[in-house]
């Protein structure tokens, strides 16, 4: 059975894969921020939850330098980096920490997983499994950070590829589309919260297209159920796909919504693309 790493693995996407990781019997290593959220994924002798925050290179390396030490010497098989963040909001409305922050844990956050994974992984098959999303081939309203964030991690990740030809590894990226986790859920009390803080002439201008986003992720409470996306399961399935080929693509798109945005992003111009966008924020169909 191999043997995993999995960031983000508190919540979410994360959680779905380590759960099904200890279901398979696999030396599974679920990094977590906060010593309490151990205690998600019980007493499982093949389950061994390490403390690391993608977006601190100390945390990184004391959180690898603990692994090598519960592998004593085995080799680490698989990284799948699903840690991110995502905050709401405007390019002229949203703080500039706000992006710092996004850029820091999604872009500066794969770039240290994967400068400590490439040693521990080349030479044997290994495959570190970035994900970025349907954002980082396109993007939309209100999801400046999230999108900039994305797009980089596709660069970053040609980059490394290229760099290891050669070494007996892979680096694969995983493009979901968008997926019912609480970070996407929870948007909607989010963007509740930005329009109360609006002056008269922001509400002015901005407030009809956040509400048809807020509209979009499921209602200003989280009280009600969004109409789009798969399931952190279902998205699990398609990672674990790239993790395991035998001769793994370059990228993998998870989704309905992935796959035929991604394609209109390659395929029309950047007018189509602005009308398509706007009227998937208006609820209708591609």
């Amino acid at each position: 059975m191999p043997n995993i790493l999995i960031t983000g693995a508190s919540r979410g996407i994360g959680l779905a894969l380590t759960k099904r990781a200890i279901a398979r019997g696999d030396t599974v290593f679920p990094a977590v921020r906060k010593e309490a959220d151990k205690a998600k994924f019980g007493n499982h002798p093949n389950c061994h939850p390490v403390i690391m925050d993608v977006s601190d290179t100390a945390s990184v390396e004391n959180g690898f330098a603990e692994i090598d030490r519960l592998l004593a010497g085995k080799p680490l098989d698989v990284v799948i980096n699903s840690a991110a963040i995502s905050v709401p909001g405007a390019v002229e409305l949203a703080s500039m920490d706000e992006y710092q922050q996004t850029m820091n844990t999604n872009v500066v956050g794969s770039a240290r997983i994967l400068k400590y994974s490439i040693p521990r992984l080349r030479g044997h098959d290994g495959r570190v499994v970035l994900i970025t999303s349907l954002w980082g081939r396109a993007s939309n309203p209100l999801l400046g950070s999230y999108c900039a964030s994305k797009h980089a991690i596709e660069s970053l990740a040609d980059s490394a590829r290229r760099e290891i030809g050669g070494m007996n590894m892979h680096v694969v990226l995983v493009e979901p589309g968008v997926i019912r986790t609480d970070m996407y859920e929870l948007q909607g009390q989010e963007i509740e919260t930005q329009i109360n803080a609006m002056s008269p002439d922001q509400r002015q201008r901005y407030e009809p297209i956040y509400r048809r986003y807020q509209k979009l992720v499921g209602g200003p409470k989280g009280d009600q159920t969004p109409n789009v996306g798969i399931s952190a399961e279902k998205c699990a399935e398609g990672i674990e796909k790239a993790a395991f080929a035998a001769n793994p693509r370059r990228r993998y798109r998870v989704g309905i919504d992935s796959k035929v945005v991604c394609l209109l992003a390659d395929l029309l111009p950047a007018s189509w693309m602005d009308f398509v966008l706007g009227q998937s924020l208006n609820n209708k169909p591609l």
